[in-house]
């Protein structure tokens, strides 16, 4: 029977260092253009590259609720080099099939990111100031 409990302790302690997971929010949030590392061998680095916050404003009275794009530039080197992939995400009303939740293929590993904020929430007669805005992102290796 202890056999039986040290086969199952050590199964789960194997498949729990396999599966790997970062979430960003045990670290504070991603702000707008900071690298931060996703990856160690092969070299895969992220970084929040660009926004675009239509979301309807505190205070505001709008028809629809808007939405927050935002632009995510994955980079790696692998054994053929350095590559560069642009990932768009999506908060709120996103028509555009953008999604909050996605899985990608980069530098031969599968990610899954998932959007959980945009921050900070746009304020009537309030510019929107890209340089201040940070994301909440979970990026679970698959």
């Amino acid at each position: 029977m202890k056999k039986i409990y040290i086969l199952l302790f050590t199964s789960l302690m194997l498949s729990a260092c396999q599966k790997s997971s970062v979430d960003k929010k045990e670290e504070g949030l991603i702000h707008y253009k900071k690298i931060v590392p996703i990856n160690d061998v092969p070299i895969a680095t992220l970084t929040f590259f660009d926004v675009n916050d239509s979301r309807c404003p505190e205070g505001g009275q709008c028809i629809t609720a808007g939405n927050a794009n935002i632009d995510l530039a994955l980079d790696g080197v692998t054994t053929e080099g350095r590559i560069t992939k642009h990932v768009k995400m999506c908060l709120g009303d996103c028509s555009n099939f953008q999604p909050d939740t996605l899985d990608e293929a980069f530098a031969g590993l599968k990610y899954r990111f998932i959007l959980k904020a945009v921050n900070p929430y746009p304020k009537v007669n309030t510019a929107n100031n890209k340089p201040a805005y940070n994301i909440s992102l979970v990026i679970e290796k698959k």
